[in-house]
Formats: C-alpha cells, structure tokens, sequence
C-alpha cells in the first residue's frame, strides 16, 4: 500500500465518509502550503503532515 492510499484510508476513517473525506483530500490548503492533502501524500515527508494534521481534526485541534 502506498502513501496516498493510506492518507484516503485515514481521511475516511476521521471523516466517516468517503465524500467528506474525497473533498477535504482534494482542496489546496493553506495548512499544505497551497498543496492538497494527496498531492503532499505521494511522498513519505508529505504523507506525515498530512497524516499530522488529520490527527489534529479527530482530536478537535483543528478545521
């Protein structure tokens, strides 16, 4: 399984649907430098933050 697989995975866990998570993977993001969520994944360092900031958003700490 490679990076991007792994952040859809979590995405749909922490937002409960494949949609929700569908849309929040593909928005470019300040949080991302302007970058989506799956452009970032497709490397190990990116795939961290992304994986980082959807903790942040199960645990309340961010939007």
């Amino acid at each position: 399984m490679d990076w991007v697989e792994r952040v859809w995975l979590q995405a749909e866990q922490v937002f409960g649907d494949k949609a929700k998570a569908a849309v929040w993977l593909s928005l470019s993001r300040t949080t991302f430098d302007g970058c989506s969520a799956l452009e970032l994944a497709r490397e190990e360092a990116g795939y961290q933050r992304v994986v980082e900031e959807l903790q942040r958003i199960e645990h309340g700490y961010a939007c």
